[in-house]
């Protein structure tokens, strides 16, 4: 392999580079619709993978494994900070239940391929990403690969083509909703708002997107920063040392797997401050912004990381898996919404939320200009985040996968 034009010991350029994309990708999906399509996650992702595999910049270096290990870790409790439990149990209405209904979508659907395609190579952990990942989102994958050893390679290239299948998805979802037998099938009341509500073609005039009113200027305190900043990285070092303080008594398999990765912890901790809490958490402002921002840094590094052909070789099974167990996700979901009366708007933002997350269902809304959705979305896809990691665990149980922790 050629040797990259930035080494993996160039620090700062490498940061410079990730920053880089970060700020251009955010800067496209405000801009053009195409981009806000997409979501920013996907264009760094994409971004990141060009950039290495051109030779560009290395696949690996110190400046991903800290993007990794320090600054995803620290994100994750700011994008909970707003995960108020009674909120998310009184706010998302039927989205909420319908969000079970999904998971369960999800769980079968990684059965359905266990059971289908058990013969291909890494198929077990192929199918344990995808059981904690789609319910909660990329983060409780990197939960799963903690727990259960997944190997970085397949890691890498499941998380690349995975995300690249989460924003199909998002197309496939706005062509489903636009289509007369769905029409006919569910009522859209936030179709119909948006349609004659928003003037399309005024905001086009502007050279703006939905998701840049969503993300526009909000007033963000010197002291917000310090108090995120401090609460993110207090609730991490905690949950840290409480998970080592576990491991260090050798517990039996299913203690170490829930209370033995830091990952859990930290949402569990998080959301109680975020609950007990609520209103001074509500005070705080630009915890999403950061969590945002860094989660997109982090994103950066899964398209880094993935080599061209190893993508070929393992992104295809990969591609295949993602795909059906969304579908089936999106079937179940729909089911339900009709045994439940509920809206298409509804099925969407739970199937994008358990497949997705928050950081895609919550811009796949404001992009298809549901606004009433957006709050929903967010809120549904953080109590992913809680609950995605327990159902990954749940399910490799089942098929007999044992963790190295």
């Amino acid at each position: 392999m050629s040797t990259p034009i930035i080494a993996e010991d160039q620090t700062i350029l490498l940061w410079a580079v990730v920053l880089c994309l970060v700020a251009v990708a955010i800067i496209l999906e405000q801009r053009y619709k195409w981009a806000a399509t997409l979501s920013s996650t996907m264009l760094v992702i994409v971004g990141g993978f060009i950039l290495a595999n051109i030779g560009l910049i290395p696949h690996s270096s110190p400046v991903f494994s800290t993007l990794g290990s320090v600054v995803l870790i620290c994100s994750i409790p700011l994008l909970l900070f707003k995960a108020d439990l009674k909120e998310i149990f009184q706010n998302s209405g039927k989205v909420f239940i319908l969000f079970h209904v999904a998971a369960i979508g999800t769980i079968v659907g990684c059965f359905a391929m266990h059971f289908i395609f058990g013969g291909v190579e890494n198929s077990d952990y192929l199918v344990v990403l995808y059981a904690g990942g789609q319910i909660g989102g990329t983060v409780n994958m990197v939960a799963m690969q903690s727990i259960f050893g997944v190997p970085n390679d397949v890691f890498a290239a499941t998380s690349v083509v995975g995300n690249m299948s989460v924003a199909l998805l998002i197309l496939e979802t706005r062509l489903i909703g636009n289509s007369k037998w769905m029409r006919k099938q569910l009522p859209h009341p936030h179709i119909d708002e948006m349609e004659s509500s928003v003037d399309l073609e005024a905001l086009k005039r502007e050279g703006k997107t939905l998701t840049a009113g969503f993300w526009g200027g909000k007033e963000i305190s010197l002291k917000d920063i310090a108090i995120c900043l401090a609460l993110t990285f207090t609730i991490v070092g905690v949950s840290q040392t409480i998970a080592n303080f576990v491991l260090s008594f050798n517990p039996p398999e299913l203690i170490k797997q829930l209370f033995g990765s830091p990952y859990l912890i930290l949402s569990i901790i998080t959301v109680a401050v975020a609950t007990i809490f609520k209103e001074k958490m509500k005070n705080v402002n630009g915890a999403m912004e950061l969590g945002n921002i860094g989660i997109l840094a982090w994103f950066s590094t899964i398209g880094i990381s993935g080599d061209l052909m190893n993508i070929i070789q393992t992104g295809i099974w990969a591609l295949i898996f993602h795909q059906l167990i969304s579908l089936i996700n999106m079937a179940v979901t729909f089911a339900g919404a009709k045994l439940l009366k509920c809206t298409w708007e509804d099925v969407a933002i739970a199937n994008q939320a358990t497949v997705g997350g928050p950081t895609t269902a919550a811009p796949m809304a404001v992009s298809l200009g549901w606004n009433k959705m957006v709050v929903p979305a967010l809120l549904v896809g953080l109590w992913g985040y809680v609950i995605g990691s327990y159902c990954g665990i749940f399910f490799a149980n089942m098929i007999g996968m044992t963790s190295v922790l």
